[in-house]
């Protein structure tokens, strides 16, 4: 299945160990802080989710973002050499069943990621129909994905690919999901938090005047049931009639009397 074309950006390639040098970012302060305010982004969603089975795929270790989703069973996949997850694995290769997750999350996968193509696709693999595939990323059109052009600013979050909420929606549909809503959140950048209190008023301005460009976004989706096809009979030798009989009401005669209405 062809998917549409990546956004042709000087941002077109992370470093090989952009993944692990953003994992690491994630526990410093400013770290924290994106990932306090993506949970409160997810803290709307996660308690209206259905179904048995529940996973995180991320680019790093497990962050534990469905904590608060009321499903039996949950888990996260982390690449090898994290620690903190259930699963060892590649999002681009999840060791995951067919159609097996009935809610999965993918936290900053497709910006740290050489194919984020391949990732879209193993997850609509392991995504049941009428399951729900959530994706966390960065947008590339707010006060953290602008300020990628200052310089100096080849490290996390930075180093990384940036698609717009758009561009992917597209690629989602293209693999058979409907996209259900979208929620935004950090509108300050990410420095330190000595920095960002002096940008209050940047974020306070975003979150009122440009709401959906926060930099971080959170786009949920929910996979298509397919349609059921009928199997074929199993009497191959028999013929179809051409002519089907149609049973013909009988009408008796009804004699109207002399007089009569």
């Amino acid at each position: 299945m062809q998917l549409p074309p990546l956004n042709r950006v000087p941002f077109s390639a992370p470093p090989p160990d952009s993944a692990e040098r953003f994992d690491a970012w994630l526990e410093e302060e400013p770290g924290q802080a994106l990932l306090a305010e993506e949970r409160d982004m997810l803290a709307d969603w996660l308690p209206r989710q259905v179904g048995q089975r529940a996973v995180e795929v991320g680019c790093g270790r497990g962050r534990d973002m469905l904590s608060g989703i009321p499903l039996p069973w949950r888990t996260s996949v982390a690449a090898p050499g994290f620690e903190g997850a259930g699963i060892i694995g590649e999002p681009h290769q999840l060791p995951l069943a067919k159609a097996s997750v009935d809610v999965m999350l993918l936290h900053h996968c497709l910006e740290f990621t050489r194919d984020p193509h391949r990732v879209l696709r193993e997850a609509a693999r392991t995504v049941a129909p009428g399951g729900a595939l959530a994706v966390m990323g960065f947008h590339p059109v707010s006060a953290l994905g602008l300020s990628r052009w200052l310089p100096g600013r080849p490290r996390p979050p930075w180093a990384g690919r940036y698609f717009t909420p758009g561009r992917t929606t597209d690629w989602l549909q293209v693999l058979g999901f409907e996209v259900d809503g979208m929620a935004s959140g950090f509108y300050t950048v990410p420095f330190s938090a000595l920095a960002r209190g002096r940008l209050r008023l940047l974020a306070w301005l975003g979150h009122f005047l440009w709401p959906r460009h926060g930099g971080s976004y959170l786009l949920v989706a929910r996979k298509r049931a397919g349609m059921m096809r009928p199997l074929p009979s199993r009497q191959r030798g028999a013929r179809r009639p051409t002519v089907i009989p149609v049973p013909v009401a009988r009408w008796r005669g009804v004699s109207r009397l002399d007089g009569g209405e």
